[in-house]
């Protein structure tokens, strides 16, 4: 094996989670491998994200003598025995433009009650962009103006935290929406994964954890896949409030991305956070978008929709081509 090869660090972390050095193993996610003699000893050089780098480079002798035994048990093309390990950072990551990472903001709408009563459709939809993020200042501002509304006591008083469309009056929502129409094009994409919740399959619902988590891994990589990613992102979802859910969300996105970037053979960065949504204009963006897109199948209500439509890359029915309806 090649020591530039993509492959040779993910056998490495392999081997080390078998060590139980999962700490170690995913601080290494994305480093590059580098041989070099210095006339005495035979070295590899980790090179590793910054954020890593000292706690890399403290780990104790005993790490740092299993790592050297799992790359002696590795065969690198013309290297004969790895002697001593170095820790140095990977300098890509100050030359990375903040351009170059692409952000995801996820919103959910739909109900788990799979009858009559419930919601027709389950959906998760996805916000796309990169920084400078555009007219933020411009919402912000305007969010700002409403709360100097309430120094006038002939108005009445609003208490606006963050936008949010199924709470905002129709004033408000239809401001913000001609606010969204602005961005240019390509500013930004939108991506939705709906299913037909009738058609779902009776034994996928039993446990409604696992199909949250299933759908949530599959929409990211049909999303990852739609856009060709190979460069570095991150992932920004709503906070939620138990954090049992919270775990189960980290593991859907996670796999989901670890599934895409395997399968292209990828050596790419990603981080997942969860934000208030109050802190992120972008998260109170799609939360706007995605209420658009539901509407237009839940009630046949495409009057916002239209307003957004031009950036959708897809809305794609996963369940479209099933025929069978179980309720």
């Amino acid at each position: 094996m090649d020591i530039s090869d993509n492959k040779a660090i993910k056998l490495i972390q392999n081997l080390l989670k078998q060590k139980r050095y999962f700490d170690i193993a995913d601080k290494l996610e994305g480093a590059d491998l580098k041989y070099s003699f210095d006339g005495i000893c035979d070295i590899i050089t980790f090179k590793v994200n910054p954020k890593y780098i000292f706690d890399l480079n403290n780990c104790d002798e005993n790490i740092r003598r299993d790592i050297i035994e799992i790359l002696n048990l590795i065969s690198f093309s013309n290297i004969n025995r790895v002697d001593y390990i170095d820790f140095k950072i990977n300098e890509k990551s100050f030359l990375e433009s903040f351009e170059d990472v692409l952000y995801f903001f996820v919103d959910e709408s739909g109900d788990m009650d799979f009858s009559e009563k419930g919601s027709k459709y389950y959906m998760f939809s996805f916000l796309v962009k990169k920084r400078p993020f555009k007219l933020h200042e411009t919402i912000s501002s305007y969010r700002y103006s409403l709360l100097e509304r309430n120094l006038n006591p002939l108005n009445s008083r609003l208490d606006i935290e963050k936008f949010h469309a199924c709470e905002d009056n129709k004033h408000i929502r239809e401001h913000l929406f001609n606010l969204i129409s602005k961005f240019e094009d390509n500013d930004i994409q939108i991506y939705s994964y709906i299913l037909e919740k009738p058609k779902v399959i009776p034994e996928k619902i039993k446990e409604k954890s696992n199909f949250y988590a299933e759908n949530l891994s599959y929409a990211i990589i049909k999303l990852l896949e739609k856009l060709k990613i190979s460069k570095n992102f991150i992932v920004v979802t709503d906070n939620l409030p138990v954090q049992k859910n919270k775990q189960t969300q980290i593991k859907a996105i996670k796999n989901g991305v670890n599934t895409y970037i395997t399968n292209n053979n990828l050596n790419i960065r990603y981080d997942i956070f969860h934000h208030c949504s109050a802190s992120s204009v972008n998260l109170q963006l799609i939360d706007y978008i995605n209420w658009a897109i539901q509407r237009k199948y839940e009630k046949n209500d495409i009057f916002f929709y239209e307003k957004i439509k031009k950036y959708i890359l897809d809305e794609e029915i996963v369940t479209k081509e099933r025929i069978i309806k179980y309720y």
